[in-house]
């Protein structure tokens, strides 16, 4: 893993810190306001230049956030992010430092909100971002080796198309290269038709997510 990146810890941490926002208002009242942000370490997507990656979002605010991820892009540019509890945003980098980078957006959000998301009235959690991915791999269950081809991958999992049906609760390991992982442990979390999840025991990194997703899709 690239020095000074962090894996992701499973609950948000919430703190006060001042706004990504390199546009800070005259009135002192309103400066106050807007230099109130959140701490988070949850998993982006930031999507740019025809690629879609992971990244590591730090602080959040009502004008910006606070991103890490290996190769961040260049400020000025205008790119597309998104997380647990947010829509996809429009929004542009406004400054980098090593592996981080700055981000307002186009239009506010409200940090409270992403917090409370929920995906449905049965109050769900709004799930990770997903990333495309095409890629042949093998999934051993009950000492079986299954041809399997992964569709979306997230820190958290993988869709699979499967062409055995398989029942949902089976342990099992998918023959994948997450940075120093060589096969990914998990459980079979729900099947449709030839399609199910698999989820990882242990969530992956970002920085693993993204040296994958930048390699080429094996169809």
């Amino acid at each position: 893993m690239p020095h000074g990146l962090e894996q992701i810890a499973p609950t948000p941490i919430i703190t006060m810190l001042p706004e990504l926002n390199d546009d800070l208002p005259a009135n002192p009242m309103e400066r106050r306001r807007d230099w109130r942000a959140a701490t988070v370490f949850t998993i982006g997507k930031i999507s740019f230049a025809g690629r879609n990656l992971p990244c590591m979002v730090r602080d959040l605010s009502e004008g910006g956030m606070r991103i890490q991820m290996p190769f961040p892009p260049p400020p000025g540019l205008r790119v597309l992010i998104e997380m647990r509890g947010l829509e996809p945003r429009l929004a542009r980098i406004c400054w980098t430092s090593g592996h981080e980078a700055g981000l307002m957006f186009d239009l506010r959000c409200s940090p409270a909100d992403i917090f409370a998301a929920r995906s449905n009235k049965e109050g769900r959690i709004a799930r990770q971002p997903r990333f495309a991915l095409r890629r042949k791999a093998m999934l051993t269950v009950d000492q079986m080796s299954l041809f399997a081809r992964i569709e979306n991958i997230s820190v958290g999992g993988v869709r699979l198309a499967l062409s055995t049906p398989l029942e949902s609760g089976k342990l099992g390991v998918l023959d994948l290269v997450l940075g120093d992982r060589q096969g990914v442990a998990g459980e079979i979390c729900w099947v449709r038709e030839e399609s199910c999840g698999f989820r990882f025991v242990q969530p992956v990194s970002s920085v693993a997510l993204a040296t994958m997703l930048d390699a080429p899709d094996l169809i």
